[in-house]
């Protein structure tokens, strides 16, 4: 569903978006090198929903909502590890996408992101 928003999203983002999702992955980033797993989180939660508001599909909101919470425990384990500090460079690049208006690259970046939950990855 990120794949989808984020590929709805970039024709749409404006630079305070842009800006926004800058901010929210050096928050991130601060709190992976902290180990700061909640602030971790937090951040991470803020960078995504920047391109999910930007999409402005309510069925994708309600699908991520509904889902959301079933991931949560793999992220917590994932920015708990050093695999985590692998986002701040994903999220970078999912930034510079946006902003070039490469719709397909930041659609697979997205996908690529939370494709590094999976649970045997975070072994």
């Amino acid at each position: 569903m990120h794949e989808l928003a984020v590929a709805t999203a970039v024709p749409l983002m404006t630079a305070a978006d842009l800006e926004g999702m800058r901010a929210a992955n050096e928050r991130f980033r601060a709190a992976i090198a902290a180990g700061d797993v909640d602030a971790a989180l937090a951040a991470d939660d803020a960078f995504h929903a920047i391109p999910v508001l930007a999409a402005g599909n309510a069925a994708v909101v309600a699908v991520l909502e509904q889902f959301t919470p079933l991931v949560r425990r793999l992220e917590r384990v994932r920015f708990a590890t050093l695999a985590g500090r692998g986002s701040v460079a994903r999220h970078a690049r999912l930034v510079e996408l946006c902003e070039r208006g490469d719709v397909a690259a930041a659609a697979a970046v997205s996908r690529e992101t939370w494709q590094t939950l999976d649970p045997m990855e975070t072994r």
